[in-house]
This record gives structure tokens, C-alpha cells and sequence, in this order.
């Protein structure tokens, strides 16, 4: 029997009324409050006087008038509800009870506080933050979005890592690797006494689990689709046989989707769902993931030492932005959070850096229509005013792109805005008024990027329509196929080139799927090339030689590049960010 509820309703209704002030009523009337039977509203008086709730005065005889006291004040109690299911994660059911708004500013200065470094009651350092949505999909085979990604990486390992400050591949659970002259031999020798979450050792036999697992997805990866044979050598000896020659082999393993996972993954799915609740051997395991918030916790036996932080915990709050920036008299930025710096309060810290990646519409060539005419992939690209896009909707949005790459800006392409030239080259191309569909994933920025873009279009004479679908829909050929346009971001992760090539040649890529079959043909060629080439210098080139190519056929239209920001409490050590601009948190640590 929730008591506290029952109070509500009762204060509701009498709302009106003073605290401590007698009001006249019926066991009737209070069955009615309540939507109960006479029985339970005695019972229901009772407890509530029992706690101290209410004073109750009963009248004599059936009928007769009660007299009520209602003690305690409504609002505070209804704070420290939402403060009791807010320390149970669950922030949405908390701002639900401050219904209606006026407390949702006194509540949600209290809330901030509850972020950053904690220390809990069992004498745990705890990381804690709000994040926007639930994130329940971490199996990495299936990892298509940054934080996932992020996520996946303090949850597995893969077999060697990528490091972008030396451009060179270490090791992992792999502490030494060989190939043959000719790249198609891989041999891996692995570290010894790793151990997974759940307990067993990892073996040779689960790396050959794993990529025996990709292969089996279909359409087929563009990675094992290349590979002849696996063997498991000894039990701590892994070989790989490709198909054609692969210099980058190593490079593409270090990838979030070939992290390894125990080859009894279906026996641990049983007991737990393996997409929610992952099992790795990475710095942290997962001990709770659902639609309210998540928790992991340091890996005890991790091979590379345990993590200086004993426990992370990501608590879901649609509306954190919204309700810190305009609902709270304090903004406080002790947490790893992503808010334009321009918020932030004075103590705290910052760590800022420009992704590396572009957010993009990529225009489909392939299907039959007006954008098979050069002329309005053009006009688009020249309706588009990148600088006044940034400087109007704001948020991370920070520099106009060219590329997908930052540093290769060229302001003469976004500088190409001229709405009279782009409408002739619509009436030009004959244009006869069809819908253009535009295409999108769920997220604010995105849905307000999209807007922005048909409006432009509109300026020129063209129809468009905008859909905004779950983004996992979007990762299928056929929905990508059937959009005119699409607007996305790519982030290019921690080695650009791998990640570059990888989306030239995922099935499920935007770019691939809405190229010509010629078009697409070339780009196979030059990717394969990329794919030979050792040397990081000469395959940038042959890559920039595809961006090139789609840039002057207006096939992608690069849009800006987001600025990467957190902000944390002044008490947090080790924070350092990594290129999906999150917190790796192995090495972060609370100074007391």
C-alpha cells in the first residue's frame, strides 16, 4: 500500500484547504477520492494517521461528517518522492510526480547535484551522469551509433587497439601478430589468463567464435566475406586465411564489431539478454541495463588492471538539457555532459575538440528521378547556407564542412549560397514539381537539420517531404534505397581511413546504396587499392580521391562539423576524451 500516494490524492483534491485547518468529510467521500471500497478507506485513514499523515476525527453513526487535518505539505512531499525514485534511476517517473511544473526547477537543482563524483554508502567511487535515452542494444555485433560504440568499448576488447596519437595498431588480447608476404596469412598469439564476466577464460576458440558469428549475418560483412578459413591453432594461438590480400587487417580488427565474445554466448543468453547485458572482457561489466538507467562495474580481474573507478552509472533523463539549462537556478556541470560550453558554470572543467567526421545528405543516384539530374543535386548544395544553418540553430553545430574531414575545409564550398542560380538550374533541368523524399534518424538536431534543409530546397521550387525513422530502420538497403535523400552524421572514429572504407563498403551505408552501379564499380576499385596500401599517407590519398569524386557530382553534400564538449567536476582525474567524444572511464578517478 503506497501511503504517499494515497496522501496525494488526498491533498489534490482538498488542495484548496490549509495544512492543519479541520475540513468536514465523508467515509463516502473518501471512497470516492480514492476510487476504493468503504473498507480499504478505513484502513487507508487509519495507516495515514498512524504516520502521522492526517488527524482524523471520526463521526458517530453512518453518514455523519468526519473531520479531516491534512498535516503534511503537498509539495514537499512530492519532492522527496521524485527524490526517492530519481536515486532509484528512475528520473522520468520523478519529474512525473511534480506534475504539474512549478517544481520541476527546485527539483531538478537537487538533481544536478546528484551527478558527477559520488561516494556512495558502501564506500564506492561512483561516476555518475544523465544520458537522454536508453541504451540497450551493446551486442557488438550490431553497434551502429557512437555511444553504443563508446559503450561496447568498456565492455570488450577486441584484439588489438588502434592508437591515433602514434598511427599505429598495439596490442590487446593479441600481444603479438604475423603475416605471410602476400597479407593473406594472419597469425595471432594471445594474452594468457584474460577472463570473461561471467568466469571462463578466454581461448582461441571463442576469437574463432566470434568471427565464425559475423560471418553468419546476412548480407555477408565486407570483412569476413574475405576470409578463406579460421583456426583455432592451440589455445591461445588464432590464424586467419583470406581470400585476396588485406595490409589492414589489423587495423579493421580493431574495430568495435569484432570485440571478442565467449563462444557459449546462446548459453548466456538464457540467463540474461545478451544485447542489454553483455558479457566481454573489458574494464567494466554490466550488473543492470533497462528503460530507466545503467549500471556497470569494475572488473575485478581485468588483464590490463583493474579500473581506478569502482562503479559508472548512466541514469535515463529525456529532458536532462532542457530541464538544467532553463529549469535550474544552478547548472551544474560535474558530469561527463555533452551541453554547448556556453552554459557552463565557472567551477567547472572543460574538454573540447572538433569531431572528426561531417554530418552529410547524401542524395540517391541510383533510384529513377530528379536527382538523377546533376543540375539539382547541384541547386540543393547551392541553397544550402551552411554558415547561417550553424549560427541560427546553434547547439554543437560548430564549423561549416567541405569533407569529412575538419582540416581539409575549403571555404569556397560553402560559400557557394546563391538561391537565384540554384532556382535556374531547377527550371533548367525540367523539373516538374515531384516530392523528394528526405530521410533522417530520431534525434533533435537531426529533425531540426532536416527542416532547415527542405526549407532551402523550398526557396528554390523543390517539394520535399521529411521522415524520421528509428535509426536501426535506416541501416536497411531497402528503406535507403527508397529515400531520394538522407541526412546523417559520420563519425570517423579513431583511424578515418578504416572507418571511411568500411562505410564505402557496408551494405548498409548511405553512399553505397545510393550510387550508380558505374559509379559504385569505381569506387570498389579504389577502396580495393586502399585496402593493399600499408602506408596511411597513400591511402588518405586514394580515399580523398572517392570524397573528391562525390563532392563534384553533388552526390554527398558535406554539411558542418560538430564541436565535441564535456564537462566535469574539478574532482574527477583521468578524463580524457576519445574520438566519439565521450569519457574512456578505466582511468578516471575521484580525488576525495
Amino acid at each position: 500500500m503506497d501511503i504517499v500516494h494515497y496522501y496525494l490524492k488526498l491533498s489534490s483534491h482538498f488542495a484548496s484547504e490549509k495544512l492543519n485547518s479541520p475540513i468536514p468529510v465523508t467515509m463516502q467521500e473518501l471512497t470516492g477520492i480514492w476510487e476504493c471500497t468503504r473498507r480499504n478507506a478505513q484502513l487507508l485513514v487509519r495507516k495515514l494517521r498512524e504516520q502521522a499523515y492526517i488527524d482524523w476525527d471520526s463521526g458517530r453513526g453512518r453518514g455523519n461528517l468526519s473531520t479531516l487535518v491534512l498535516k503534511k505539505d503537498r509539495e514537499g512531499i512530492r519532492i522527496g518522492r521524485a527524490q526517492e525514485l530519481a536515486l532509484k534511476g528512475q528520473v522520468v517517473q520523478a519529474f512525473a510526480v511534480l506534475e504539474p511544473r512549478e517544481l520541476h526547477a527546485q527539483f531538478a537543482d537537487w538533481l544536478a547535484g546528484q551527478f558527477g563524483a559520488q561516494y556512495s554508502a558502501d564506500e564506492k567511487d561512483v561516476l555518475r551522469f544523465p544520458f537522454y535515452r536508453p541504451v540497450l542494444d551493446l551486442d557488438p555485433l550490431h553497434v551502429i551509433r557512437r555511444t553504443e560504440a563508446h559503450l561496447v568499448r568498456q565492455l570488450f576488447n577486441t584484439l588489438v587497439e588502434y592508437h591515433a596519437e602514434s598511427e599505429s595498431v598495439k596490442p590487446s588480447l593479441a600481444h603479438y601478430w604475423e603475416h605471410n608476404p602476400s597479407w593473406t596469412e594472419w597469425t595471432f598469439y594471445l594474452r594468457k589468463g584474460v577472463w570473461f564476466h561471467h568466469g571462463s577464460r578466454m581461448t582461441a576458440a571463442d576469437v574463432v567464435f566470434t568471427f565464425q558469428r559475423i560471418m553468419d549475418i546476412e548480407p555477408p560483412d565486407w570483412v569476413t566475406s574475405n576470409v578463406l578459413r579460421l583456426e583455432a591453432r592451440s589455445e591461445h594461438v588464432f590464424s586467419i586465411t583470406l581470400k585476396e590480400p588485406n595490409a589492414l587487417l589489423p587495423h579493421i580488427l580493431a574495430l568495435e564489431r569484432f570485440s571478442i565474445v565467449p563462444k557459449h554466448v546462446r548459453q548466456v543468453s538464457r540467463d540474461r539478454d545478451f544485447r542489454s547485458m553483455p558479457v566481454g572482457t573489458g574494464p567494466f561489466r554490466m550488473v543492470e541495463n533497462n528503460e530507466v538507467n545503467m549500471i556497470l562495474e569494475a572488473h575485478e580481474r581485468y588483464h590490463e588492471g583493474r579500473p581506478l573507478i569502482d562503479r559508472v552509472e548512466i541514469w535515463v533523463w529525456p529532458d536532462y538539457q532542457e530541464h538544467l539549462i532553463s529549469g535550474s537556478s544552478i547548472l551544474r556541470e560535474s558530469k561527463p555532459q555533452y551541453v554547448d560550453e556556453s552554459h557552463s558554470a565557472d567551477h567547472a572543467k572543460m574538454i573540447t575538440q572538433l569531431e572528426d567526421g561531417s554530418s552529410m545528405l547524401s542524395l540517391n543516384t541510383f533510384k529513377t528521378g530528379p536527382l538523377q539530374d546533376i543540375r539539382i543535386r547541384q541547386a540543393i548544395h547551392m541553397a544550402i547556407n551552411r554558415i547561417d544553418m550553424i549560427r541560427t540553430l546553434g547547439g554543437r553545430r560548430q564549423q561549416p564542412a567541405s569533407s569529412f574531414h575538419p582540416g581539409n575545409y575549403d571555404d569556397q564550398y560553402g560559400s557557394a549560397v546563391d538561391l537565384d542560380t540554384a532556382a535556374e538550374l531547377v527550371q533548367a533541368s525540367g523539373y516538374g514539381g515531384e516530392t523528394l523524399l528526405l530521410e533522417t534518424y530520431e534525434m533533435k538536431s537531426n529533425r531540426e537539420d532536416a527542416e532547415w534543409i527542405r526549407a532551402c530546397c523550398g526557396a528554390i521550387g523543390l517539394n520535399v517531404e521529411i521522415r524520421i525513422r528509428p535509426i536501426r530502420e535506416l541501416t536497411d538497403s531497402e528503406c535507403i534505397s527508397q529515400a531520394d535523400m538522407i541526412f546523417a552524421g559520420e563519425v570517423l572514429g579513431e583511424e578515418p581511413t578504416v572507418e571511411l572504407i568500411g562505410m564505402y563498403l557496408s551494405h548498409h551505408g548511405y553512399i553505397r546504396n545510393h550510387l550508380d552501379l558505374k559509379s559504385r564499380d569505381w569506387m570498389d576499385r579504389l577502396v580495393k587499392a586502399a585496402l593493399a596500401e600499408p602506408n596511411l599517407q597513400a591511402r588518405r590519398t586514394i580515399l580523398e580521391r572517392i570524397e573528391e569524386k562525390l563532392r563534384q557530382e553533388y552526390k554527398v553534400l558535406f554539411i558542418y562539423h560538430s564541436r565535441q564538449t564535456v564537462g566535469f567536476d574539478p574532482a574527477l582525474n583521468g578524463m580524457t576524451m576519445n574520438a566519439w567524444g565521450r569519457i574512456d572511464y578505466k582511468n578516471v578517478w575521484i580525488k576525495h
